[in-house]
């Protein structure tokens, strides 16, 4: 009787796990391990109508650049050049984006962040975007799927979103985001470090280009 008492215990803590359903998934950032952008999801044991309650799991690398894409000297003035103006080639709907964007430079990275103080790069594209009428999900993932796709550099647009693998995605997978501002420029929240800043296209997708697209 003791021994099926222990295996009924250990089957419930098995099933209330299982409940639980926390993913802890792993990736190597840097040479480091650390925790991948997951969720974890509890469900109440025995509700007629049960209730899920969705909690996400810290870390600082979520939707943030990969080393190889940050910048390798001291950024000056966020990255902007001074003589930067915003294409005139632009629409008006890219240019209200890319107005909001480059308000937002120097300010702080944070996962999950849309603002006012504080963005993460899917946080930021999707804030800029929103002051032009278009509403775009809030994750890196999602947004590879937003809009139209735009086949190469030699047809970007400004306003497109430039798609790469950050710190922990891949080429198929992308993990960071940013706004391409024109001028062979991309504006992001790149990381806790350096916050929203602007970079060369070349030098945000030194790291891989899993894809640009239009949503404009």
């Amino acid at each position: 009787m003791r021994n099926l008492a222990l295996i009924i215990v250990a089957a419930g803590l098995c099933f209330v796990m299982a409940l639980l359903g926390l993913v802890i998934l792993t990736g190597s950032v840097g040479g480091t391990t650390a925790a991948a952008c997951v969720l974890s999801t509890s469900m109440r044991k025995g509700d007629a109508s049960p209730q899920i309650t969705v909690t996400t799991v810290a870390n600082a690398n979520c939707d943030a650049a990969a080393l190889v894409t940050l910048p390798n000297s001291p950024v000056v003035d966020n990255g902007l050049p001074a003589d930067y103006v915003i294409p005139t080639n632009a629409t008006a709907a890219e240019t209200v984006a890319i107005t909001y964007a480059l308000a937002q430079l120097g300010k702080t990275y944070l996962w999950g962040g849309t603002g006012p103080n504080a963005f993460d790069c899917s946080g930021l594209t999707l804030m800029a975007w929103e002051q032009a009428g278009v509403t775009l999900l809030h994750y890196t993932g999602d947004q590879f799927n937003e809009g139209m796709p735009v086949a190469s550099y030699a047809d970007i647009s400004p306003g497109d979103l430039v798609l790469v693998p950050g710190s922990d995605g891949t080429v198929v997978n992308p993990g960071h985001v940013g706004l391409y501002i024109g001028d062979g420029l991309v504006e992001s929240a790149v990381d806790v470090r350096y916050g929203v800043i602007v970079q060369p296209f070349s030098y945000f997708v030194s790291g891989g280009l899993s894809g640009i697209r239009h949503v404009g």
